[in-house]
């Protein structure tokens, strides 16, 4: 049986790189899908602000909106 190391070792070398290569390639991608998460995460938050703003808004215009009018009847002793 005759062993090629050189070959063989030229190879695996080859099959290195190539996993290497592809490893970065994945790396790249998932620091930019970081980025975007974090893009993403940052308009969220500035809506949800922006909608607690507004809610808080609404709410004190109602309360000003609504004036008691009528008084509650006395409790009956009965």
């Amino acid at each position: 049986m005759d062993i090629n190391i050189s070959g063989d070792l030229e190879i695996l070398n080859n099959q290195i790189g190539q996993l290497v290569e592809k490893l970065n390639g994945i790396n790249s991608e998932r620091e930019a899908l970081m980025g975007r998460i974090q893009q993403l995460n940052g308009a969220a938050m500035y809506l949800r602000g922006k909608s607690e703003t507004e809610n808080n808004e609404i709410s004190e215009n109602t309360d000003e909106t609504f004036e008691r009018t009528v008084e509650y009847p006395e409790e009956s002793t009965d």
